[in-house]
């Protein structure tokens, strides 16, 4: 099976369906691409959003985007017009122009922001373990509900319950782990370090890998991968021209633009190992970075953390980088009230599957014990070459 089928609609919406109108980080998507040149000055051409810049021909020089899919998105690039479509990641990212010349994005970050939180981290990882844990518990199924549409999953559905790549990524970002989402308990709790999206979680449109990455830009936390600068717990983006099959929804307004190309997420765990939904096996796996993948990445994000309490849809002051409570305590939001420890699903059904990262102190607080990056996992690491194989 080739790249493109095996991680075909990998980064579907978590609504299970790709219509335009509900796949934006603005809430908001063209519903056709809109007139063509919103200004020309001596620097060049400029359009409100890549869709625009799609439509147009006879572009030359450097073009420029105020905005990603709005004009106001915070995601605008600035392009160089080509009449060849370059080769590696810049081909990868490279915007299809409607006379058959590419637009190459060029001035992008190739570098992080800031240094690594380790803290955050090793929770963000040991919660991300919790959804691999849950082994087939979950499949890759975009058509399915998960915990990001507002569903009580396990008493509207029946397990195997529903994943995808970006809903896998997001549901770590938000500070959740496998037990307490809709998968398993009746709320979805914030347990440990998140990134504050400022939104509510369960109504959110940014749940696609693309839009993530739009996001991450946009807040000046992802750079363009040219010389291996990512670390342990970085989230990792990949690029394709035609990402998912879909240009030609894309060209009549049926489908959003892809920021950037990106049609896959994964959590990097170092060691050249990714977590991430890919749609073989269980739905949470555990792979090498193989040559396939690693030619295709594109963008690498370093999250900002917080834990406060987060993605409320209210306003939140996520203070410095580094927090000073407890990595893993459960901070805010509805489902307060829920056991720290609680332990059901998969893991509490078999105790030899994994081993235990929660302890638990005399005020109830949850504190993780980090897992080594050489951890021994209780399901063998899959060689997915054969599946990845073009």
């Amino acid at each position: 099976m080739s790249l493109r089928k095996s991680l075909r609609r990998c980064a579907i919406t978590a609504f299970g369906v790709a219509t335009a109108a509900t796949l934006s980080v603005t809430a908001i998507l063209p519903t056709a691409p809109a007139q063509a040149v919103v200004s020309t000055n001596a620097s060049g051409s400029q359009f409100e959003t890549v869709a625009d810049l799609m439509s147009a021909s006879n572009l030359s020089g450097t073009v420029y985007t105020t905005g990603d899919e709005a004009a106001d998105d915070g995601a605008g690039m600035r392009f160089s017009v080509t009449n060849t479509l370059p080769d590696g990641i810049e081909g990868n990212i490279a915007v299809p122009l409607a006379d058959n010349t590419w637009a190459v994005p060029e001035g992008l970050p190739t570098s992080p922001a800031r240094n690594t939180d380790s803290a955050a981290v090793e929770d963000l990882i040991t919660r991300a373990h919790t959804f691999y844990d849950a082994g087939s518990q979950l499949v890759w199924d975009s058509s399915r509900p998960t915990p990001l549409t507002g569903t009580v999953v396990h008493s509207s559905t029946t397990a195997p319950y529903g994943v995808t790549c970006s809903t896998f990524v997001s549901m770590v970002l938000l500070g959740w782990d496998y037990q307490h989402t809709t998968y398993v308990a009746n709320e979805n709790t914030q347990v440990g370090y998140a990134v504050d999206f400022g939104v509510d979680p369960t109504t959110s449109k940014i749940w696609r890998a693309n839009n993530l990455a739009s996001w991450f830009y946009a807040n000046g936390d992802l750079w363009l991968e040219t010389d291996g600068n990512y670390q342990r717990g970085d989230i990792l983006f990949f690029s394709e021209q035609n990402p998912e099959g879909r240009i030609d929804q894309v060209r009549s307004g049926t489908e959003a633009t892809y920021f950037g190309n990106v049609y896959h997420a994964a959590i990097y765990l170092g060691d050249g190992k990714l977590i991430h939904s890919t749609g073989t096996g269980d739905g949470v796996n555990i792979t090498d970075l193989n040559p396939v993948l690693e030619a295709d990445l594109s963008f690498v994000a370093r999250p900002s953390f917080t834990s406060e309490a987060a993605n409320t849809g209210e306003s939140t002051d996520s203070g410095s980088e580094q927090s000073t409570q407890t990595p893993g305590e459960t901070t805010g939001g509805a489902g307060d009230d829920a056991a720290p420890t609680e332990t059901t699903g998969p893991e509490a059904q078999d105790p030899n599957r994994g081993e235990s990262t929660r302890t638990t102190n005399s005020d109830g607080v949850r504190a993780v014990t980090p897992l080594s990056p050489n951890r021994r996992y209780s399901r063998p690491i899959e060689d997915h070459r054969s599946w990845l194989s073009r």
